[in-house]
């Protein structure tokens, strides 16, 4: 009896795991969910070659919290310890390697990000096995995938201001037919191999006020019906995005007035949207290096030239809206029919200084986006992107931390061209060689980062200079100055060693064109050439690759002087030795 009394008063194991549980705190009566480094980050990391990204700070070291692992960024804690993931960002990052079907299922559908999932600009491969209906933006641009587009059955969710970003892969095929459930703002699926579905991918837009829809350079054909002006896409006249739908280099048909009006409003690059349609790209190869420009528009065009590591710079040389020299710049992305550039770049500066800073902050800021497309030999389309900032008030400040200035919405000016050859570089086919295109390039002084020069030599040894500089009069304003000149060689017979080869380029007269408008109200009959001065490049007496720069001008404020110069960027040039071309 006195056992049988112990047992009874004895909890039982079970009753007691229960007394036990309902004193225990929340978190104890379940395992903890999952979290992005279990098994997501690491697999990305593994799958996606991270000891070769650019940079991998923290990943996978035990003694750093994955929150703070380059290119992570943590959401609110949800668990004790515990966050969400808001966020991978990792663009033009070195990824490379294959999407797997398991990273793709924790990426986009078991595990995704909340907010942004930024992969692009790498070189990824593989396909996308699952649609990302989770996460708010997902840009997966500018990588290697294949195969289809991913579909979906799962009901969408609610999640306002959401983004897909799918261009410059290898797409093919149809754009789903459950993507019409979709509630997008921006679907950028340009430059891929689709060719079917486009109502799909109109549909996507639909539900969402205002979006951006691009359908460039991919394989798409037949009649457009009114069956598209559903799509609530940005008109030209909107805010500043200056358009939300691109349709060029497709081979749609547009017959109905209507739906011709309805595109003609929305096009991106003006209401002359029949310029790109129907029309084929070729690949684009270092032949493209050199200067552009279109006949009725002389006066302003771009010198383009096709780095070593592929890579196009750009350098637009021509005014602004108030008749001002301007030049833009930046190095953009190629792909295998185009070159795009998000932003081409404007500055601040002072001649023979180079650029204004604002404390630490130079004056910098982007100002127009290009976009070309290889359509003839000699011949580029180009699309034009610009933001007029005239009348936003004076740049006074480049510093990021100081208060936003008054809210300026800038006019976008939008155009579309085709641009004829002007110049082509020696050296960039095997028929086009010079003993004198090693010195083609981009070259500048340290001490006078923000102003410099592009040289284009000819395959007869002429050379085309550009001098991208600014006034001396202290109004931080841009001039430009081009010239062409010869290259020789001659022999020194004094200092600083009698019988070396000497390499010079002369330039005289160097010409500063004026009286350009840009877009509409550029009118080629008011343009000036007026005579600067002269320039001279001593190229090649001791170190090829510090050239000495002199110069000599006409026009007061500038004066005379002299320094040297290093390269900044050298052009692709043909390998001729096998009889190939790079």
């Amino acid at each position: 009896m006195q056992a049988c009394a112990r047992i009874r008063n004895r909890p039982a194991p079970a009753l007691a795991a229960v007394v036990l549980a309902l004193s225990a705190p929340l978190s104890a009566l379940s395992p903890e969910p999952p979290q992005p480094d279990d098994e997501l980050l690491p697999l990305l990391y593994e799958t996606l070659d991270g000891e070769n990204w650019r940079r991998n700070d923290g990943w996978l070291d035990p003694q750093v919290h994955w929150c703070d692992w380059y290119g992570v960024v943590c959401g609110e804690q949800f668990w004790p310890g515990l966050f969400e993931l808001d966020a991978i960002e990792l663009p033009g990052n070195d990824l490379s390697g294959e999407m797997t079907e398991r990273l793709s299922a924790l990426l986009f559908r078991l595990l995704p990000a909340g907010r942004l999932i930024d992969l692009s600009d790498n070189r990824i491969s593989g396909q996308v096995d699952h649609f990302p209906l989770r996460t708010q933006q997902v840009d997966l641009s500018g990588n290697r995938f294949t195969g289809p587009l991913p579909g979906f059955e799962d009901e969408v969710p609610l999640i306002e201001d959401r983004r897909l970003l799918l261009a410059r892969n290898d797409f093919e095929g149809a754009v789903p037919d459950s993507w019409q459930q979709l509630d997008l703002g921006d679907l950028d699926l340009a430059d891929n191999r689709l060719d079917a579905g486009h109502l799909n991918a109109f549909g996507a837009v639909s539900s969402t006020e205002w979006s951006r829809l691009d359908l460039a350079g991919n394989r798409f054909s037949g009649k457009l019906s009114t069956d598209i002006l559903s799509a609530r896409l940005y008109t030209r006249d909107i805010g500043n995005m200056g358009g939300g739908l691109n349709l060029c280099f497709n081979d749609f048909l547009i017959d109905n007035p209507e739906v011709a009006q309805w595109v003609a409003d929305r096009h991106v690059g003006g209401p002359d949207y029949e310029q790109c349609l129907a029309r084929e790209r070729q690949p684009v190869d270092a032949t493209v290096s050199g200067s552009w420009f279109h006949p009725e528009r002389a006066g302003e065009g771009v010198a383009l030239m096709l780095l070593e590591n592929g890579a196009p710079l750009l350098y637009h040389f021509g005014f602004d809206t108030q008749g001002r020299q301007q030049w833009l710049f930046e190095v953009g992305l190629a792909g295998e029919r185009f070159f795009e550039w998000d932003w081409l770049l404007e500055t601040q500066g002072s001649f023979n200084a180079g650029l204004r800073f604002d404390g630490d902050h130079p004056f910098v800021r982007g100002l127009a986006g290009f976009r070309m497309g290889r359509v003839a030999a000699d011949r580029l389309h180009l699309q034009r992107h610009y933001h007029d900032l005239s009348g936003c008030g004076p740049w006074d400040e480049a510093d990021p931390d100081q208060p936003p200035p008054e809210l300026c919405v800038p006019p976008v000016i939008g155009d579309r061209m085709d641009y004829q050859r002007l110049t082509g570089l020696a050296g960039v086919s095997c028929d086009s060689q010079s003993s004198v295109q090693q010195y083609s390039g981009a070259w500048y002084s340290p001490d006078r980062v923000g102003e410099g020069f592009l040289i284009e030599v000819l395959p007869n040894r002429q050379a085309l200079v550009y001098w991208f500089t600014y006034k001396p009069d202290g109004s931080r304003e841009q001039t430009w100055l081009v010239g062409q000149g010869e290259i020789e060689s001659h022999l020194i017979l004094a200092a600083p060693a009698p019988g070396t080869v000497a390499t010079s380029l002369v330039v005289d007269p160097v010409l500063q064109p004026t009286g350009g408008r840009y877009g509409p109200e550029f009118d080629p009959a008011e343009i000036r050439l007026i005579e600067w001065g002269r320039i001279e490049f001593d190229l090649e007496i001791v170190d090829a690759d510090h050239p000495v720069f002199r110069w000599d001008s006409d026009i007061e404020g500038y004066g005379s002087g002299s320094y040297e110069l290093e390269r900044l960027a050298r052009p692709m040039l043909a390998d001729c030795e096998d009889g190939g071309s790079q």
